[in-house]
C-alpha cells in the first residue's frame, strides 16, 4: 500500500472518530428528557448551557427547560441569574404548569441569598396569582421561614399556623420548629426545593446502594409509606424524580456501601411484605 493511500486512510479514520464523538455529544442532550437526566446527576453547569441551547432552538418543553435552568443556576449559587430565568418563565408562561413553582423559585433564590423581605414578596406573588393552589401550604411555610429569619416570630407563627390548619399531615407541617426562637430546620427545607433527589432535610448526595420500597405520583402516599417504615425501625426517606415533566416520589431505605448489604435489607423488607428493588 502506498504512503499516500495510508495517509488518506489515516485522515479518514481521524475524521470518522471526530464525527462520531460530535454525534454522541449531541445525542445526549437533544431533548428535555435527557436534560432532566443530567439535572438528576447534579451536572448543573451543563444543564444551564444545554437547556439554553434547546430553548433557543425552539425545542419541545421550553417551560420545563426554563425551570430546570433556574433550579440549576440556584444550585450553583447564581441567584440573580436564577431569578431572571424564573421571572422570564412566569412572564412567558403565566398560566403554565410551572408558573407557581417559578414564583417559589424566585422567592427561594432571594431567601438563600439572605434577602428575606424580598423572598416574602415573591412568595406572596405565588399566592396572589394562584390563590387556590393545592400546594399553598408550602408557600405559607416558606413565608413563615422568612419571617422567622427576620426575627418576626408573631408573623412566623401566623403562617406556620396556616400550614398546620391547611395541611396538618404534610412534610412542611412536620418541619415547623418546635421553638420559634431556634433556627434549625427552615434553611434545610428551603434548600430542598433545589435538590433533585431529596424532599426531606436529610442529605442525599447519592453514590450509594439503597432499597426502593415504593414509587408514587402522590407525595402524600409516599410520605405515608415512609412514616410507616420508620415506625417499623427502617431508615426510610423520600427522594423526588423528575420524569417527562412530572414529579414522582421514591421511598428509599438505607444508604449502603455494598450491593450485598442492600440486598440483605431488600430481603428483610420482602419478608415483611414489601415489594422492593436494589438501586444505585
Amino acid at each position: 500500500m502506498s504512503r499516500r493511500v495510508l495517509h488518506i486512510a489515516a485522515v479518514l479514520i481521524v475524521l470518522s472518530v471526530a464525527f462520531a464523538g460530535t454525534s454522541y455529544a449531541r445525542a445526549t442532550v437533544e431533548n428535555l428528557s435527557q436534560v432532566e437526566k443530567i439535572f438528576l446527576q447534579g451536572k448543573y453547569d451543563r444543564v444551564v448551557s444545554e437547556s439554553s441551547r434547546l430553548i433557543d432552538s425552539g425545542a419541545y418543553g421550553r417551560e420545563e427547560l426554563f425551570y430546570l435552568k433556574g433550579l440549576s443556576q440556584a444550585q450553583l449559587a447564581r441567584f440573580s441569574e436564577a431569578r431572571r430565568t424564573f421571572e422570564y418563565m412566569v412572564e412567558r408562561y403565566p398560566k403554565g404548569k410551572r408558573a407557581f413553582d417559578g414564583y417559589i423559585g424566585i422567592g427561594d433564590a432571594y431567601f438563600l441569598e439572605g434577602k428575606y423581605a424580598e423572598s416574602i414578596s415573591s412568595y406572596n406573588d405565588a399566592l396572589a396569582n394562584f390563590p387556590n393552589h393545592k400546594n399553598a401550604a408550602i408557600v405559607y411555610y416558606k413565608i413563615g421561614n422568612a419571617y422567622h429569619k427576620l426575627g418576626s416570630e408573631d408573623k412566623a407563627k401566623e403562617y406556620f399556623d396556616k400550614v398546620k390548619n391547611d395541611s396538618p399531615l404534610s412534610f412542611e407541617s412536620k418541619m415547623i420548629p418546635k421553638d420559634l426562637g431556634t433556627s434549625s430546620g427552615p434553611i434545610a427545607a428551603v434548600k430542598s426545593f433545589f435538590k433533585p433527589d431529596a424532599t426531606s432535610a436529610e442529605s442525599d448526595p447519592g453514590g450509594y446502594f439503597y432499597v426502593q420500597a415504593g414509587y408514587f405520583k402522590s407525595r402524600s402516599n409516599a410520605e405515608g409509606l415512609t412514616e410507616k417504615l420508620k415506625r417499623k425501625g427502617y431508615e426510610s426517606y423520600l427522594a423526588t424524580q423528575i420524569k417527562s415533566g412530572s414529579t414522582f416520589y421514591k421511598v428509599k431505605v438505607g444508604r449502603f456501601k455494598t450491593k450485598g448489604e442492600a440486598e440483605a435489607m431488600s430481603g428483610k423488607l420482602k419478608s415483611d411484605g414489601y415489594k422492593t428493588r436494589v438501586c444505585h
